[in-house]
């Protein structure tokens, strides 16, 4: 927005965005509310399903949860809940197995097409009048319960706000002793029982869940973290990297080979602690360093970045999380590592081509994800993908990245960033109305072009937000050669430009020079004895000054230590109220919010559940209920 400004010679973004186009988008905006529905169908149900599907259709959902949600977040231990499903089909009337075993459809549901959103939801009804007597027992059973009301609320607009019920899922894992290593194998409070092999890592699994799943909320949502604060407060071993047939009430089975689904589960949780540390130095307290995105500091964290990467999975069993997804994580690491923060707000050259490479190949990857629906549209990828575009447009205000990269080419990536945002805006209220916002931005920051070209550093600087007379004084070097270096040296830079034709990589992004040689599954797990022994071969990329625990040191060194949780909010979490999303600005620039009305209003997504909406019908419903039938044979194969 202060390149907006500069370009277009006005002093407040009402200059640019007039008021009759803000009344317009909050129109906009309010509209979408008012009809969360899809072309077809809408996406939201007026009545709870009054009965389960036909036990085939059943089996394909529960197939496709293991094959989808279980990878990323393996919630459920998978045999004990195909018992769930039999005894919930004989007439079993247990409140836990009838919640979960409907969640498990809403969620599954979700994940099959837009037109069954309704139908998704109608089994999240049908869910919710079980889940009092499900979470009574406040157990791990409890936490799935928590954590599968979360998972559906990421993937689509909710009734429950999904950090009340991860905030309420954190408490419980911190009264459950969850949270220590030291304290998550104590026998069961309530029995005195002391716990067996898979009770054992059923709560190191729930434990990780949850709090990825609040660490991700607080990373999103730019709020202090309930669970940890810092990456040393964790302590807590991973579950066992075997699937979930071997693992029983007496143990693992020995000589059971290693599971690539939780391979891929466990090296995505690794990633939180990766962004604790990042947060916790950049974006919390401000220290006297690293003063500028030159300090050694730097290339410590870009070096496990890129160990965090050559270890990622090479296959992903057909759930989506293959190598090019977990390139798009890196890279928005990357660009939260380099771009403008509280304690460094004037990046220099180089981290912004960083952040202009980085940004640029998540929008073509994302762009990617919706023609071949591979991953959910879920508001946190909508985050992302926000963060691209802002991220793109800062970076051009560096003339160096002008000249590197020519308007048609800019013009380019952010066309196709705009096509992504229109899909997410089929399915999450608010966002059509921020690509009306995004038009004025985007013309006025290409503005830039029209100027001079010099090299310079940033034309934004001397406006910055976070702007003081420390940084200022900080001198700030735009030559690689001069660098100490986060970005190694010019030849063996992570981002150096090659043709595109080198590269097997479908987004034409340069390969990293620590890719060429892929590391060994067997460089991962360790002995199965032990329940956190994921250390890689090499630790060539750690520095033997910090500490790093056993079990976590492909992640970097982490010290037992746990911060009290704040108080959870007393509403009842079940009122009428949308998933929070927060604005694409206010992600980019926190002083955002301090604008007067009307445009402070776009910065706040509005609570379309406060009125009766147009639902899904029981003759839709009964409707959707046949096809989806007719068709689970073809949903079967769709899903690999």
């Amino acid at each position: 927005m202060e390149m907006a400004k500069r370009q277009t010679q006005s002093t407040s973004i009402q200059d640019i965005i007039s008021h009759t186009k803000a009344r317009r988008i909050r129109d906009r905006s309010t509209l979408e509310s008012a009809k969360p529905t899809s072309k077809v169908y809408p996406l939201v149900s007026s009545v709870a399903a009054s009965e389960l599907p036909s036990r085939h259709l059943t089996e394909n959902l529960v197939d496709l949860f293991n094959r989808k949600a279980q990878f990323m977040l393996p919630t459920l231990h998978e045999p004990s809940f195909n018992r769930t499903v039999d005894n919930v089909y004989n007439g079993s009337t247990d409140a836990y197995e009838n919640f979960v075993l409907r969640m498990v459809l809403s969620v599954s549901m979700q994940k099959l097409d837009t037109q069954y959103a309704g139908l998704a939801d109608s089994y999240y009804l049908a869910a919710m009048p079980y889940l009092e007597k499900a979470i009574q027992r406040k157990d791990v059973g409890t936490l799935q319960c928590l954590a599968l009301i979360a998972h559906y609320s990421i993937i689509t607009p909710t009734r429950a706000a999904s950090y009340w019920v991860v905030g309420l899922a954190s408490k419980l894992c911190q009264e459950l002793g969850l949270t220590e290593e030291a304290t998550i194998e104590c026998p069961d409070p309530q029995t005195g029982r002391p716990p067996n092999p898979l009770e054992i890592d059923m709560r190191r699994r729930l434990f990780w869940i949850i709090f990825s799943m609040e660490t991700g909320l607080a990373h999103s949502l730019g709020r202090p973290s309930a669970i940890a604060c810092s990456f040393d407060h964790i302590d807590v071993g991973f579950f066992r990297p075997v699937d979930d047939e071997y693992i029983t009430e007496e143990g693992v089975a020995p000589g059971c080979p290693r599971s690539m689904k939780k391979r891929v589960a466990i090296h995505f949780l690794s990633m939180r602690l990766l962004q604790l540390e990042i947060r916790k130095t950049l974006y919390m307290k401000k220290r006297p360093l690293p003063a500028n995105d030159q300090d050694p500091w730097f290339f410590l964290m870009k070096q496990k970045l890129d160990n965090w990467l050559d270890f990622r999975p090479r296959e992903d069993g057909g759930s989506g999380l293959d190598q090019v997804w977990f390139k798009g994580r890196y890279n928005t690491m990357i660009v939260f590592l380099y771009r403008p923060s509280p304690q460094v707000p004037n990046p220099s050259l180089d981290a912004a081509r960083a952040c202009f490479e980085a940004s640029t190949y998540n929008v073509r990857m994302h762009r990617n994800q919706v023609a071949t629906k591979s991953v959910d549209l879920s508001w946190i990828w909508t985050q992302t993908l926000f963060m691209a575009l802002n991220t793109i447009l800062w970076a051009i205000s560096f003339p160096e990245i002008r000249q590197e990269h020519t308007k048609p080419v800019v013009e380019n990536h952010i066309m196709q960033a705009q096509e992504c945002i229109a899909a997410a805006s089929e399915r999450w209220p608010g966002v059509e109305a921020a690509m009306e916002l995004y038009e004025s931005l985007i013309s006025a920051c290409l503005k830039a072009y029209d100027g001079p070209t010099s090299p310079s550093v940033s034309d934004v600087k001397a406006t910055s937000p976070f702007l003081d007379d420390r940084n200022m004084s900080q001198p700030l070097s735009c030559s690689p050669s001069t660098m100490v270096s986060s970005f190694g040296s010019p030849q063996s830079s992570e981002y150096t430009a090659t043709p595109p034709s080198t590269h097997a990589d479908p987004y034409a992004m340069p390969t990293p020079a620590s890719l060429v040689h892929q590391s060994s599954d067997d460089h991962v797990f360790g002995n199965l004895d032990t329940p956190y022994s994921i250390e890689p071969e090499s630790s060539k990329f750690f520095d033997s000054a910090i500490p790093i625990a056993p079990h976590l040191k492909q992640n970097l060194g982490y010290k037992s230590g746990q911060l009290p949780a704040p108080a959870l909010p007393t509403s009842n979490p079940y009122q009428m109220r949308q998933t929070a999303i927060t604005s694409p600005l206010t992600e980019f620039d926190p002083y955002f919010a301090l604008m007067s009305d009307p445009y402070f209003q776009y910065s706040q997504i509005p609570d379309f559940y406060q009125s009766p909406l147009p639902g899904l019908n029981q003759q839709q419903q009964d409707e959707l209920m046949q096809s989806l039938e007719s068709d689970s044979a073809t949903y079967s194969w769709r899903f690999p």
